[in-house]
């Protein structure tokens, strides 16, 4: 890993970066609101996401919206959720993040792919305890074949951590089908695609923060012991997590 943003010549870069992340951010949202609910993502594309009315396409980018001050709908009278300006947001500095890190690379790529994916799959399972298909297997293949381009020379170990991982998961859930889903096992092939050896940090992560999420859920008496929580967004957290620092943590625990 190496830091790029302490040169000043990075910053025009930088700045057209956290821009095309908005921009992307943007369609994030479309696909969220779009893709549980069986809608056409393109047809049309730009629509209120209360009353369901066709928009200008300016009413798709939140920020900007907010910035024209057109960030209600003159149909329904409903303004833009807080929520797509937060992810917007968080797909552009994560974008950011992932430039500072890795620079113009292939693993830039494969996490800039990554976060989107992950953003998109966080938010769809938090509101409908689901994921997908249609998003994580498509995304598995794109992420076996940058796998594979990183390094080729091993593609067998590649093939082995993403179903390695997806086999674990799938002992899983046959054990224990209430509590944890198919969507997050295939979520775990999609994540053991990108990540490989990181895999293994990634679901210990999302274990473990799923656990402590529930633990105070409980304490604050917001669920009750046997209520469903999604994994979903714990295990991408996870995912994301092991991105940065998964071969770091693997490395140290090694040497022990």
């Amino acid at each position: 890993m190496h830091i790029n943003i302490i040169d000043i010549n990075n910053i025009p870069i930088i700045i057209i970066i956290f821009i095309a992340g908005l921009f992307i951010g943007s369609i994030l949202n479309v696909l969220i609101y779009k893709i549980p609910r069986k809608l056409p993502v393109f047809k049309p594309y730009s629509i209120c996401f209360n009353c369901k009315q066709k928009k200008s396409i300016l009413y798709s980018f939140p920020i900007l919206s907010y910035v024209f001050r057109k960030n209600f709908c003159l149909d329904c009278n409903a303004k833009i959720y807080p929520q797509n300006i937060l992810i917007e947001l968080l797909n552009a500095l994560l974008y950011v993040l992932i430039y500072i890190s890795f620079g113009f690379s292939l693993k830039s790529l494969a996490g800039i792919i990554l976060t989107s994916v992950l953003i998109v799959v966080s938010f769809i399972d938090l509101e409908f305890l689901i994921i997908p298909n249609i998003i994580v297997l498509p995304f598995t293949i794109v992420g076996l074949l940058i796998s594979l381009l990183s390094n080729f020379n091993s593609w067998w170990i590649s093939l082995s951590f993403c179903f390695g991982g997806f086999v674990f998961m799938f002992i899983i859930h046959l054990i224990y089908p209430k509590g944890l889903g198919m969507g997050d096992v295939k979520l775990t092939l999609m994540l053991g695609a990108f990540l490989v050896r990181d895999i293994v940090f990634a679901l210990f992560s999302g274990f473990v923060l799923g656990a402590l999420a529930g633990l105070i859920l409980i304490i604050l008496k917001k669920k009750k012991l046997k209520q469903f929580i999604p994994f979903g967004p714990f295990l991408a957290t996870g995912g994301f997590i092991s991105f940065f620092i998964g071969d770091f943590i693997i490395k140290w625990y090694l040497k022990f």
